[in-house]
């Protein structure tokens, strides 16, 4: 396979574009990874690896997606439960994704590897996705692309070299079963017949040869695309998202196709001119805004002097033996960008799943990514004058590796965020009763899910658990309520599971808090009714919200996973919920006591409000 590259393209660029990708990606998500920890649905991963072990996925995916559990089975014993080696996994996965597009686009279009260059260095980059700090949900994801990127190069490799063509051939289609995985990149299946019908463009056959030869490399492939359609629709049919699109042509056809035709344009969009548009936006501050210029020019220095010292050897572009100007590849480019965008949506438009840019949406992004790419690169033949390209492909790609730096701080901000946040509820609630329900209204965690902090509070209060039913329940009033609160009395039963984890409880172990951000946690009770601003759903919590809940004299208080390492400092909060807590025992000496060492290290409250515990506690 090198070798063939070598022949197409040259061994001294398959080198050099194979570092500029290097440089591009560590640019983009590799200076920041030691800011980040565990996000979204990493942290049910990780807490089911915690306690079921490597064993203990085949269970956890059985309901959604009962194929992908060899990735975390391989992965999480050699990882264990810090967060760093997910993140450069992730890593050589992403770069892993841009190389194997280059090298697909090349073994496309003999002659034209300044082009497939130029789309994996804007594939590398792309801003539509900005997920990729979520290291452990989406190595699946990345595990599975770059195993249907590979599958494609090993089908081309087998209509070039005729002596291995058996060996690409069994690769390509055990390669093409991860489609099973994970449903996300099953329409981009049907763009091989496309791609084989170029290459075999080159082997001057009649055209009724030509479509025998396609429909004879195809067949394994379209068979593994038949056996998956047949599985997912009939067999395991459709466990969480239903065929929305099906069901409403079965209804009323004529509104569902215009609506149909509205949601295709709208995504196409979505992630063609709105993905690249948002590259425009600056982080605020003045020193995030130095690093980002920074950033930014050093790429745009660095990739102008790629292009223009190394510019790839431009070979005639050939179909059918002819030669071609440059402009007719741009043609060709554009159609197959488009077919390639069209059958990318497949899986989201037949579900009418969301395709947006702002979280969690923009995972639907991922499918889209070699059709923009491939799209952005076509347009620049076809549109740009030579002498231009190059300025606006280098701009393109360093507004995009500081966007990416800019996506960065909203996770290294989301992270702390969630250190503080459990910080200061373990310093206020050292202890739980098993079966206690933690309830809140609209977190101020962007990147959770109430789902995704349910397994953080079980590590944190029942470390020693090692079974799927969970002790402890994370509930956000404001998407959950109705769905497992069936009311404000007491003694009412509460079950919910999520995947294999289970709970079961009542009503009369709920414990209300609340939160905003750069003030301190509450510990709410019936008492607290006349709270100012209390959100009206939390109000509605406080008959059953129970202090008793809180083990205040614990033999040993919980902290938090190693994965957070050091504790914060103690600032005022540490004070104030420390004081809370001591206030509910009723120990009054002790709440003056802390009062005096943070008034001796001069702290002050965020509010007036945090003052109450201290002055309650100097009444008394």
């Amino acid at each position: 396979a090198y070798e063939m590259l070598r022949s197409l393209v040259g061994s001294e660029m398959c080198i050099r574009d194979s570092l500029m990708l290097t440089v591009l990606v560590l640019l983009s998500y590799g200076l920041h990874i030691g800011w980040f920890g565990f996000y979204g649905d990493d942290w049910i991963y990780i807490y089911n690896y915690h306690v079921l072990g490597a064993g203990g996925f085949r269970e956890f995916v059985a309901a959604d997606r009962p194929f992908s559990a060899w990735v975390y089975a391989l992965t999480t014993p050699i990882f264990g439960e810090m967060a760093l080696p997910y993140h450069l996994f992730l890593l050589a996965l992403r770069w892993l994704s841009a190389v194997l597009v280059w090298w697909v686009l090349c073994l496309v279009w003999h002659g034209a590897a300044r082009q497939a260059s130029w789309a994996a260095m804007l594939f590398a980059v792309y801003p539509g996705f900005l997920q990729q700090p979520i290291a452990v949900q989406f190595i699946l994801h990345f595990s599975v692309l770059d195993l249907f990127l590979f599958s494609l190069a090993a089908m081309l490799l087998a209509v070039h070299q005729i002596k291995w063509r058996w060996l690409w051939t069994i690769l390509g289609v055990l390669a093409s079963l991860a489609i099973f995985s994970l449903e996300y990149f099953a329409g981009l299946e049907l763009i091989r017949p496309v791609l084989l019908w170029l290459v075999l463009g080159r082997q001057f056959l009649p055209s009724r040869e030509r479509v025998r030869q396609v429909l004879v490399f195809w067949l394994p492939y379209l068979l593994v695309f038949i056996a998956f359609g047949v599985w997912r629709v009939f067999i395991f049919k459709f466990p969480t998202y239903q065929p929305a699109l099906i069901e409403g042509l079965g209804e009323t056809p004529g509104a569902v196709i215009i609506q149909l035709l509205k949601r295709v344009i709208l995504d196409l969009r979505t992630v063609t001119y709105g993905a690249w548009r948002q590259i425009f936006s600056l982080p605020e501050g003045l020193q995030h805004l130095l690093i980002y210029a920074f950033l930014v020019g050093l790429t745009f220095v660095l990739l102008l002097f790629y292009l223009y010292r190394f510019r790839a050897e431009e070979l005639p572009f050939t179909e059918n033996g002819s030669s071609s100007i440059w402009g007719q590849w741009a043609v060709q480019g554009l159609i197959v960008s488009a077919l390639i965008l069209l059958v990318a949506g497949l899986p989201f438009w037949t579900t009418f799943i969301r395709v947006e840019l702002a979280f969690p949406w923009d995972r639907s992004t991922l499918p889209f990514m070699l059709g923009v790419c491939l799209f952005v690169v076509s347009l620049l033949e076809l549109v740009i004058q030579p002498r231009f390209q190059r300025l606006i492909l280098a701009g393109l790609v360093a507004l995009s590796v500081g966007f990416h730096y800019k996506n960065a701080l909203v996770y290294r901000t989301e992270w702390q965020n969630l250190k503080t946040y459990f910080t200061q509820l373990i310093w206020r609630v050292p202890a739980l009763k098993p079966g206690a329900i933690i309830v809140s209204d609209d977190i101020p965690l962007w990147r959770y899910s109430d789902n995704d902090l349910t397994p953080l509070v079980n590590w944190i209060y029942a470390p020693e658990n090692r079974s799927p039913q969970n002790w402890y329940k994370y509930f956000d009033l404001s998407t959950r309520v109705e769905d497992v609160l069936p009311g404000y009395e007491e003694g009412l039963p509460v079950r919910h599971s999520y995947r294999n984890h289970r709970f079961q409880s009542s009503t009369s172990q709920v414990i209300s808090i609340y939160y905003k951000l750069s003030q301190c946690l509450w510990v709410l009770s019936p008492e607290d009714a006349e709270f100012p601003e209390l959100p009206a759903s939390i109000v509605k919590t406080l008959p059953i919200s129970h202090l008793d809940q809180v083990v205040v004299d614990a033999n040993e208080e919980a902290k938090l996973p190693a994965v957070f390492g050091e504790e914060i400092a103690r600032d005022w909060c540490y004070y104030f919920e420390k004081a809370d807590l001591v206030r509910q025992k009723g120990d009054w000496e002790n709440v003056a006591v802390l009062g005096e060492e943070a008034q001796q290290l001069g702290l002050q409250a965020n509010t007036p409000l945090e003052y109450l515990p201290f002055v309650e506690g100097y009444a008394h």
